[in-house]
Formats: structure tokens, C-alpha cells, sequence
């Protein structure tokens, strides 16, 4: 049975595993640029706005 399993979680579970953890990196470094652009564009319009008459 712990074979049967083993090969289950290697053919199977495996995949599915590998795309859940690319997604996950594949988000955090998509989230992590996005809130630079974020931070950026605020402080911009920030300095704009105190620069302006």
C-alpha cells in the first residue's frame, strides 16, 4: 500500500504541488513590483501636488 501511495503522490500530487508553488512565486513577485509602481506613482503625485501653485 505505502507503494501504491508513493507512486499516487509522485505521478499525481506532485504536479499539482509544483503549479501551486509556481503560482504562489509567480503572485508574490507580481504583487511585490506592483506595490513598487504603487509607492512610486504616490510619492510622485504627492511631490506634484506640494511643487504645484
Amino acid at each position: 500500500m505505502n507503494e501504491i501511495r508513493r507512486l499516487y503522490d509522485r505521478i499525481v500530487l506532485a504536479p499539482v504541488r509544483t503549479a501551486r508553488t509556481w503560482l504562489a512565486m509567480h503572485w508574490h513577485r507580481w504583487h511585490t513590483r506592483h506595490q513598487v509602481r504603487a509607492r512610486i506613482s504616490h510619492y510622485r503625485a504627492r511631490a506634484a501636488r506640494a511643487h504645484s501653485p
